[in-house]
């Protein structure tokens, strides 16, 4: 087993969690969005590391600096911004995730920067707390079902913030904002999916696209879809859902 720093040349082998999604699922369809996405962004906007083992990605957490990476909040900078963590099922419990954080601490900590934060859930799919945790994160804030948490490595603690959403449709129709945030596979699936099922609602939807900049996440105080100006799901959702969403605001639009 091994740990190694995200290059070029790694990224067919980019997001292993789309190896084990359930039957049925449809978002690794959009995987080669975000290895594009992944491609065109690394060193700028994402970088990341690969657990190996006989050099099979089994594991990876992936990050950028809090000055350069497209997050809901305010944070000092040169402070690392961990977007997602994975380890393969048969890994798991093994004591790789240990070996994984303690090699990415170690190296982050020779670059300079003052600590590590992670937007952690509630979800127990998904990037769960109690993970994080176990690794010596400690909680700073929670908001929702997300709780921020801090692991110190040159500075025992961090100012950071998350943002307000400010974002006030348009008053003529039920309008749906959609971020090109095409970093993980899932989001970018959600992505093209709501567009589509907002599309079949015809002239009682407007739909708004935009490009996920920092700037422009920090001036909407978000990048997830907005259903006329509400954050309504959070995290993959079924078509089925994203329609109900859609023809709540449709209906409640009328009523006005």
């Amino acid at each position: 087993m091994r740990v190694k720093k995200i290059g070029l040349d790694d990224l067919e082998a980019t997001y292993c969690c789309m190896s084990e999604v359930p039957p049925g699922v449809s978002w690794p369809e959009a995987l080669p969005k975000s290895r594009e996405w992944f491609r065109k962004n690394l060193g700028k906007h994402v970088e990341g590391y690969h657990l190996l083992d006989n050099g099979k990605v089994v594991g990876h957490i992936y990050y950028e600096s809090s000055e350069k990476a497209p997050i809901p909040f305010e944070a000092e900078p040169h402070v690392a911004f961990i977007y997602c963590t994975e380890m393969l099922r048969d890994y798991i419990h093994k004591g790789y995730g240990k070996t994984m954080f303690d090699y990415v601490k170690n190296d982050l900590k020779k670059q300079g920067f003052k600590g590590i934060l992670v937007d952690a859930t509630d979800f127990k799919e998904y990037m769960h707390h109690s993970h994080f945790a176990k690794q010596g994160f400690k909680t700073i804030k929670e908001h929702g079902p997300f709780k921020l948490m801090y692991f110190p490595l040159n500075q025992a603690s961090v100012e950071v913030k998350p943002l307000e959403l400010n974002y006030k449709p348009s008053k003529d129709r039920v309008e749906i904002t959609l971020f090109k945030t095409f970093f993980c596979p899932v989001g970018a699936y959600m992505y093209h999916m709501v567009k589509k099922v907002a599309q079949s609602f015809g002239d009682k939807v407007k739909i708004v696209e935009i490009e996920p900049t920092i700037e422009t996440v920090k001036e909407y105080g978000t990048s997830d879809p907005l259903f006329n100006g509400k954050l309504k799901l959070m995290g993959p959702a079924s078509e089925q859902d994203v329609r109900k969403a859609i023809q709540e605001e449709v209906d409640q639009f009328k009523l006005e």
